[in-house]
């Protein structure tokens, strides 16, 4: 089968220019209203934003999970690539910090169609240390700079702040 996402392809789809995010909400999320594959998220301690279109054909989307213990909750931003047949995931970047911190994993050279699903197999990154908390907004925020930093789109209005 034949490599869908080279490093290269993935650098290209990175770079594309005027990619931008600038609001991001999360609000409490209900089953089948995000996209595959993130349509099977549903509970009460999950937030998530909407699916957020930076440029033509990027689209990013947050969740947040929230739990009694701070090492319980975690972060996760997706990025993705529209297609025909789908959304196909480039990247996601996750922050457990009961046991991995902060990593990001790419959807690059993989011999898998991974449309409309998650990132199986796929290369995975350690970021570093960071200390976030999925309850504050201020750190969900962080973390939302953090993803976009990583992926070169640049936040808030033209000329404004997030």
């Amino acid at each position: 089968m034949e490599v869908l996402l080279s490093r290269k392809d993935l650098l290209k789809v990175k770079v594309t220019l005027g990619k931008r995010l600038e609001v991001v909400r999360f609000s409490p999320v209900r089953k089948g209203k995000l996209p595959k594959p993130l349509d099977k998220l549903s509970g009460a301690n999950l937030t998530a934003t909407p699916l957020y279109e930076v440029s033509s054909d990027v689209r990013l989307a947050f969740v947040a999970k929230t739990a009694a213990a701070r090492e319980q909750r975690q972060l996760y931003g997706w990025a993705f690539q529209a297609t025909e047949k789908g959304l196909l995931p480039l990247a996601r970047m996750d922050y457990h910090p009961s046991h991995k911190g902060l990593h990001m994993v790419l959807n690059c050279e993989r011999g898998l169609d991974l449309t409309n699903r998650g990132l199986p197999g796929c290369r995975e990154f350690a970021l570093g240390d960071v200390e976030l908390d999925a309850d504050e907004e201020k750190d969900r925020i962080k973390f939302v700079a953090l993803f976009c930093k990583r992926l070169g789109i640049e936040l808030g209005k033209a000329g404004g702040l997030l």
